[in-house]
């Protein structure tokens, strides 16, 4: 039990720093968000960036690099999975070193070796896996889950999941001062900074600059559909090799004018969200959607699939509508053109952000979270499973991590 003790958090995400997914996003902020809450001890262990106070740089192979690439092709996975995989040793030596009552993380895949390899470490910490992704159950290799969402909540139940495993508090979201007018003057200047054109209607899309999941070749062949004079269209988010055909197939329907993808610093997003006149994201499914946040706290008209999720974080939102229908996109962002603009429209989209979404609103939430999973017994959950002996997995990284642990790193 933990009593009159700050509870000690270990937040391990190997990709803040260096990506700005939804993830790594939610990772960075809950760190600032949370860090000065009475009672709680963080420490954010990150992928790349500076080190400073609380914040530990892990050493990994990065997804994108050339090797972890290799290792991911031979291993039949992904950079991805090979860059948490090469970061275990180093958030177990932080691990070592901090003694946290709880690790909370998203990466599934560091997770489970922290969870197979929990006795080697010999610290007895709880496993908190935040389920973005989302991961579907059972749950068998955490202690618990966080949910971000009613609807994966009622599903890990549905499933027989134990309720006292289970948390569900949507992510929090650093909440900026409410949308102001901006002058003529001041919008075509911003415009103009962004290479945005001044006179036409923006539509934005932020998200992975790719034909699966995010679906921009749906959006570019939607708004292609409109009647000229058509909105600009600004796709926002990472560009890699996959990016390519989607870039031809815009420059192809849209024109060199009326079509832009690029890939800027997280720091900078807010200027165009601050310039665009809609927000569209065609993607049929979220983990949560950090991006309609985003959107609705700088005051812009959002329009998403409907589904669970979207019904939840956008809340009665009649932008919603079924994009998996050929047109459907098309005339919801005619619809929302056809409309004047209303600012008191844009402040309550804020306010809503806010008065459900702000990490002051949620902090109590998370704090009352670190509480039940530090106050569990953890011996229990350390010590040797009664199934009988380790997996193969288990034994080979228990003998790198022995190998490990007599080395300068640890």
């Amino acid at each position: 039990m933990i009593e009159n003790k700050r509870i000690r958090v270990l937040l391990a995400c190997s990709g803040v720093g260096r990506v700005n997914r939804g993830i790594e996003t939610f990772f960075r902020e809950a760190f600032d968000g949370l860090r000065a809450a009475p009672g709680l001890d963080l420490r954010l262990i990150k992928g790349q960036g500076i080190v400073s106070g609380n914040e530990l740089v892990c050493w990994n192979l990065p997804r994108t690099g050339v090797l972890a690439r290799l290792l991911g092709r031979l291993s039949k996975r992904n950079g991805y999975v090979v860059e948490q995989w090469s970061s275990f040793f180093s958030v177990a030596a932080q691990i070592r070193r901090f003694r946290p009552h709880v690790v909370f993380y998203s990466d599934a895949n560091l997770g489970f070796l922290l969870y197979r390899l929990r006795r080697w470490i010999g610290v007895p910490f709880q496993l908190l896996f935040s389920n973005g992704g989302p991961v579907r159950p059972p749950f068998i290799r955490t202690d618990f889950v966080h949910q971000v969402a009613p609807c994966y909540y009622l599903e890990a139940l549905g499933a027989g999941e134990p309720d006292a495993k289970h948390f569900c508090i949507p992510y929090g979201i650093h909440v900026p001062e409410p949308p102001h007018r901006l002058n003529a003057a001041s919008r075509e200047k911003l415009r103009q900074e962004l290479g945005l054109p001044v006179e036409r209607r923006v539509v934005l899309s932020v998200g992975w600059i790719r034909r699966i999941h995010k679906r921009m070749d749906y959006v570019i062949e939607e708004i292609a559909g409109l009647p000229e004079p058509r909105p600009f269209l600004q796709l926002l988010g990472s560009v890699d090799a996959g990016s390519r055909e989607i870039i031809e197939l815009g420059h192809k329907l849209l024109g060199e004018d009326g079509f832009r993808a690029t890939e800027v610093p997280y720091a900078r997003v807010g200027d165009f969200y601050r310039a665009a006149d809609c927000f569209v994201l065609a993607s049929l499914s979220e983990g949560f959607g950090r991006v309609y946040l985003e959107a609705l706290m700088h005051g812009l008209a959002t329009i998403a699939h409907r589904n669970a999720v979207t019904e939840y974080v956008l809340w009665n939102s009649e932008t919603l509508r079924d994009l998996t229908k050929p047109g459907e996109l098309g005339l919801a962002v005619a619809a929302e053109f056809s409309k004047p603009d209303n600012f008191r429209e844009r402040f309550a989209r804020w306010e809503m952000v806010r008065d459900r979404f702000d990490w002051p609103v949620l902090l109590p939430s998370y704090v009352s979270m670190f509480a039940r999973c530090a106050q569990t017994q953890a011996h229990a959950l350390w010590s040797e499973r009664k199934s009988g002996r380790p997996n193969a997995e288990a034994v080979v990284c228990g003998e790198l991590f022995r190998a490990f642990r007599r080395s300068r790193y640890l």
